[in-house]
């Protein structure tokens, strides 16, 4: 290389100082870089501190200095030993000490604290971050603490609104609720009462006739009444169903009396059932009181008089029309509800299933009716459809599955009569009941069956009783008895005193409740107030059928 060709000490001069303004240059927009980084720490919502790993401060931002002025009347400095400066800070370090290693064992991850007095608290979300070198090596930590105290209360807020939201839906459905339950209730009494006022009169007159007539028409006001009871205790919960073979013609035919009584003279109740249909698998009393909450929905539409028509036909649903009605395919009932009433707006229609929901006054209606049979159907394997037009009526539709078990049909043997022999021989009963007026009856009714019947008003005597001996061949006990000794006990001492001891349990509450305690090696049965006597025939009938052998 010729001496000419090398750049020129000047040159050299000029090169370095444009390196060096270069260079200048890049520092100030690193400064400047860092700098603007602080000014947003420094400015964040979020209060920042880093430490190394023998947990020296070494970053903390201006939130975070005025939180602890504010707080705590302290400020940590950058060199702070962090469990020195926290010694009487105990709520902080005992959340900071149990993660610090996580932190340091490079795990990433979010917390929620509260930390403060019980009547200040203050609440924060804490984002840990381990904090590395070139290399990749944890040298510490930073964590970013958010206040979300504001946050935290407005969501109380809210929480409280909704629940007071809901506290108030719920008394408005219980006066809701209570106004129906006690309209529809003093109606059955008053029509109660004016059939045995009534019933009594013509008893005086010798019209004997007419007073069965009135003593039939109040039995059927008190069974609606204790359907009504019934729909109140199953809407707390899934009902308990025992489901059997259903012949839906014959079950509306023994229906005609209860749904003209209840429907009026003004409808025409017009029975559009077949015979020879499928008989479906259903829990009859439930599809009665279905039926019967429809009929009295239309009475209700028909205000000046119309048409009630109950049909049912065979229905074969394939894939396609058992996906629009949510049901699987298969062979179902349809049951057809129909009147010729005022019908519902698409506006009712919407909501005409909702609990609670009514287009009665208040006080005239529960708005349980249709969602308690909706619940039932569906809870049997159906649905439930309504068809509805302004002006021109509603027709409802249930569907319920095929029974393919037997071709058994609803009613097909006669009920035991309450005044039959029950046995060639008397037997002697344990009766425990605490209303006066029901042990009345029962012990009537059993002394005149020919059995001896020992009736207690309490358990606690029973009791005794039992211990005393001689063992009786049959309890019936009321499961709510008063003082410390209910039904459940009475019935476990008797069970245990004798083998294969046949109980009957009366209870006015859920079966639900009670049929935890039968077993299938104890002859326990169930019966539901209120029953008729025929029921309790049977079910003593039934219990009787094996004598028990004292041990």
């Amino acid at each position: 290389m010729q001496a000419d060709s090398l750049p020129s000490l000047a040159q050299l001069q000029a090169r370095v100082a444009e390196l060096e303004a270069r260079l200048a240059k890049r520092d100030d927009t690193v400064q400047a870089h860092i700098q603007l980084l602080g000014e947003l720490l420094d400015n964040s919502l979020a209060n920042v501190f880093a430490a190394d790993r023998s947990m020296r401060l070494i970053a903390i931002n201006r939130t975070a200095r005025e939180t602890f002025e504010r707080y705590r009347g302290f400020v940590p400095q950058i060199g702070d030993y962090v469990p020195q400066f926290l010694i009487n800070q105990p709520d902080i370090m005992g959340r900071l000490a149990p993660v610090w290693p996580r932190v340091l064992a490079g795990e990433a991850f979010i917390d929620t604290i509260t930390l403060g007095p019980p009547d200040a608290p203050r609440h924060y979300e804490i984002r840990y971050h381990p904090l590395h070198d070139a290399q990749q090596q944890v040298q510490g930590g930073y964590l970013f603490a958010y206040d979300i105290t504001e946050r935290t209360a407005e969501q109380e807020r809210l929480r409280q609104a909704e629940e007071a939201l809901r506290q108030s839906q719920k008394m408005e459905a219980v006066g809701q609720l209570t106004g129906g339950i006690a309209h529809d209730f003093n109606n059955l009494l008053g029509s109660l009462l004016g059939a045995l006022e009534l019933a009594e009169q013509r008893l005086s007159q010798q019209r004997l006739a007419d007073t069965a007539r009135m003593l039939g028409l109040g039995r059927s006001n008190a069974l609606r009444a204790s359907a009504l009871v019934q729909r109140l205790l199953a809407f707390s919960r899934q009902q308990t169903l025992m489901p059997q073979a259903v012949d839906v013609q014959r079950l509306v035919a023994d229906m005609h009396d209860l749904i003209r009584s209840s429907t009026g003279r003004h409808i025409d109740f017009q029975d559009r059932t077949l015979a020879a249909q499928w008989s479906i698998r259903i829990d009859p009393q439930q599809l009665e009181n279905a039926l019967l909450n429809l009929c009295i929905n239309a009475r209700d539409a028909m205000p000046l008089g119309g048409t009630l028509r109950i049909g049912c036909v065979n229905a074969d649903l394939e894939a396609a029309d058992a996906k629009r009605l949510d049901l699987p395919p298969g062979h179902y009932l349809r049951i057809r509800v129909e009147d010729t009433g005022v019908g519902m707006s698409s506006e009712v229609l919407q909501r005409a299933l909702e609990p609670f929901f009514t287009t009665k006054p208040l006080g005239q209606g529960t708005g349980l009716g249709l969602s308690m049979v909706y619940g039932f159907v569906r809870q049997s394997g159906g649905q439930l459809l309504i068809d509805s037009v302004i002006g021109q009526g509603t027709c409802i539709h249930l569907y319920l599955p095929r029974d393919r078990s037997a071709p058994a049909t609803c009613h097909d043997e006669p009920a035991t009569s309450a005044t039959a022999p029950l046995q060639a021989r008397g037997c002697r009963i344990m009766l425990v009941e605490d209303q006066p007026a029901l042990r009345l009856v029962l012990v009537e009714v059993l002394t005149e069956l020919g059995h001896q019947v020992q009736a207690f008003e309490g358990g606690h005597p029973a009791l005794e009783s039992l211990k005393e001996g001689p063992p009786p061949d049959l309890l019936i006990t009321d499961v709510g008895l008063p003082g410390r000794v209910d039904g459940y006990q009475l019935a476990e001492a008797y069970q245990n005193l004798v083998e294969h001891a046949p109980v009957l349990l009366i209870t006015g509450y859920d079966a639900a409740d009670t049929m935890h305690f039968a077993r299938p090696d104890r002859r326990t049965e169930l019966l539901h107030k209120p029953f008729d006597l025929s029921t309790l025939g049977e079910r003593i009938e039934r219990l009787l059928g094996i004598a028990p052998h004292p041990r």
